[in-house]
């Protein structure tokens, strides 16, 4: 596992590079989900912007899903695991984001932080997640 601030940058650049908020988080963490980052990139393709730009959940929250997902959720008994860790990390995101996790109210009047700000936060969380699933 590589270091909090190596993915942090390698998510500044994917951003730099015109990603959405979700493919960048699930694109950096490339190295322990597995994943391709071309797949990566396609699987977080939609849900920018409020999954489909509908400003709903924010792509940082469901990307932070999927990773813990893959290393989670292979089978059908593993759902309520799976669905409870996400969930954990929504609430972790929530907590520095006045509660708020609808992209729409997250980038609207009065905003808390920016979409890079946030990316940032899902690339904290993340990478205390990991950390502690290694520990």
């Amino acid at each position: 596992m590589r270091s909090l601030e190596s993915y942090a940058e390698d998510a500044r650049q994917l951003r730099a590079r015109g990603y959405n908020c979700a493919q960048c988080v699930l694109m950096a963490f490339d190295d322990v989900t597995g994943l391709d980052r071309s797949l990566a990139a396609r699987l977080a393709s939609g849900l920018g912007a409020g999954v489909g730009a509908k400003g709903e959940i924010c792509g940082v929250v469901n990307a932070m899903a999927i990773a813990q997902g893959i290393g989670n959720g292979a089978e059908p008994s593993d759902k309520v695991a799976s669905m409870k860790c996400a969930g954990a990390l929504a609430s972790q995101f929530a907590g520095c984001t006045r509660g708020n996790l609808r992209c729409a109210d997250l980038k609207g009047k009065g905003s808390v932080m920016t979409c890079d700000e946030l990316i940032m936060k899902g690339v904290e969380i993340l990478h205390a997640h990991y950390t502690q699933q290694s520990v």
